[in-house]
């Protein structure tokens, strides 16, 4: 009888390169979900950023106490700083944030929030209790 792992190997070999891909992507967010600290909750926004003097526009998918998940197809590296402004459903105020970049996948960046950027943590506390 072949091991499980022998048995993962032969069924990934038998997978296109396009499933192949779509595995990976599926299997790294579900070990990043197991690793959180803080729960998330999906929420589409949009975020105006900058990190490495370079300005963009894109849409949160998703927000925790301690980060969010922008979509983006742009190319950006891991330990990247950034600011954040967006608002967020139920609260007319914007918020700036300062983080940096923890997770890059094919759909996004995942950005941690700086302790020390979190100006707005009460805002940000208050609006998700509300989401």
């Amino acid at each position: 009888m072949p091991s499980i792992t022998d048995r993962l190997i032969s069924l990934v070999m038998e997978l296109s390169e396009e499933q192949q891909k779509t595995l990976i992507g599926e299997l790294e967010l579900r070990l990043s979900k197991e690793k959180r600290r803080h729960t998330r909750k999906s929420v589409t926004t949009v975020v105006d950023f900058a990190s490495q003097g370079l300005s963009y526009r894109e849409f949160v998918q998703d927000i925790s106490e301690s980060g969010v998940f922008i979509q983006t197809s742009r190319s950006f590296s891991e330990g990247n700083e950034i600011t954040l402004i967006f608002s967020l459903p139920q609260s007319p105020k914007q918020l700036k944030i300062e983080g940096r970049i923890t997770r890059v996948t094919d759909r996004g960046i995942g950005v941690e929030f700086r302790r020390e950027g979190l100006l707005d943590q009460s805002s940000i506390d208050s609006v998700l209790k509300m989401l």
